[in-house]
């Protein structure tokens, strides 16, 4: 008896398409557990530079500092808001020296993106149509360490939430211009963060006051706000801004060190400003 043929070629046998239905199914199987071509990188040890990896580590350590600095600032200002400027005053230095040295020193500028936290990225690549170095040079850190903290001359009317705000600006660098001072007043977000700050401030609670001083300058780096002041003031009034911000390493260690830096300066402001009281 001669087997059938199709077209192509002799029939497969029941047997044949057993074995090709099992081969099929195990490819398929193997597809679906097979890992895809785009998966996410896996990094090693070796994808990332040694140099870049250490300056993470330390910086890491030094942000505790920055960190038990405004612990420090916030738990004396309760008792003695003197003493509490006299330690920002000390502590700062060494801190934003040791900083200085591991971004100039130590790890490449190409390398410094992989030492910014995720919850800065953009407040970094904000700053780059600026062209903005991310990181200050140790003659920014000395200069920036030898300016007195700031004082305000409150205008007449002027409430607490018009005074902290103008203790940012003059922290900022950046002039009272009556347009930008209502503006920035005017915007929703910002003013809600200095009318919290104010009454915590006022309260002595210093905790409560340092978060909402944070809320004050996340509200202050918002595209409405950076937009306002470079209508107002020039696009060199919003390079200074983010300088100071630099200079007090907010890329890397985030708010911790200006918030220090501002709680400081409302105590120094304390006794000359009754509306602060």
């Amino acid at each position: 008896m001669v087997a059938g043929r199709g077209r192509s070629g002799p029939a497969a046998s029941p047997a044949t398409r057993r074995d090709l239905l099992r081969a099929g199914g195990g490819l398929a199987a193997a597809a679906i557990l097979a890992p895809r071509s785009g998966a996410a990188q896996t990094f090693t040890a070796d994808s990332i530079s040694q140099a870049a990896q250490n300056a993470r580590r330390d910086v890491g350590r030094l942000s505790q500092r920055a960190d038990d600095l405004l612990r420090h600032v916030v738990a004396d200002g309760l008792d003695n808001e003197a003493r509490a400027v006299r330690r920002f005053r000390t502590e700062q230095g060494p801190l934003a020296r040791d900083l200085a040295a591991i971004f100039n020193g130590r790890v490449s500028e190409d390398d410094w993106l992989l030492v910014v936290p995720v919850r800065q990225l953009d407040f970094v690549l904000a700053m780059r149509p600026l062209v903005i170095r991310i990181a200050p040079t140790p003659a920014e850190v000395e200069a920036a360490l030898k300016l007195p903290l700031a004082q305000v001359e409150p205008l007449a009317g002027d409430t607490a939430d018009d005074v902290l705000l103008a203790l940012v600006l003059q922290i900022l660098g950046l002039a009272r211009r009556v347009g930008l001072f209502e503006e920035l007043r005017n915007n929703p977000a910002l003013a809600a963060a200095l009318k919290d700050a104010a009454a915590a401030v006022k309260a002595k609670r210093y905790g409560l006051a340092a978060l909402e001083l944070e809320r004050v300058m996340r509200a202050m780096v918002q595209p409405s706000a950076i937009t306002a002041i470079g209508d107002d003031l020039g696009k060199d009034a919003q390079r200074t801004l983010y300088k100071v911000m630099i200079v007090r390493f907010v890329p890397f260690l985030g708010w911790t060190y200006f918030i220090a830096l501002l709680l400081a300066t409302i105590y120094f402001n304390r006794e000359t400003v009754a509306v602060l009281r």
